[in-house]
């Protein structure tokens, strides 16, 4: 399973605004545990762009900030879940998914929006 992290290189935490993220940190992830990682660049494209980069990397789920109802409908359409609401560590965030404690509300376009923590 692979999933993407909005990315802020800056300080490694979840880049608050999918639509505007420059970065994405993939992990790939088997038996809940993190293999690999690395870091993609979005070349600035905006959040239809975002959704095709993402379904060619082959990307499972995000994890993300905010994000709008038109990119969740997008991202939705191809498949792929979305835990928004989420800060602090990429890192973190991606170990406690893969451990399944991520403590945050699956997106969908109907959703309740919850603020998520870290189990």
């Amino acid at each position: 399973m692979i999933i993407a992290v909005t990315y802020d290189p800056d300080n490694k935490e979840v880049f608050q605004h999918f639509e505007e993220t420059r970065f994405f940190k993939l992990y790939n992830i088997e038996k809940n545990v993190i293999i690999d990682s690395s870091v993609a660049s979005t070349d600035g494209q905006g959040h239809c762009a975002l959704a095709g980069i993402l379904r060619r990397i082959g990307v499972n789920a995000v994890i993300c900030g905010d994000i709008e109802d038109n990119a969740l409908v997008t991202l939705a359409q191809l498949g792929i879940r979305v835990f928004d609401g989420v800060y602090g560590s990429c890192d973190e965030a991606a170990e406690q998914f893969a451990k399944g404690n991520l403590d945050c509300c699956e997106s969908t376009a109907n959703c309740d929006m919850e603020e998520a923590r870290l189990a």
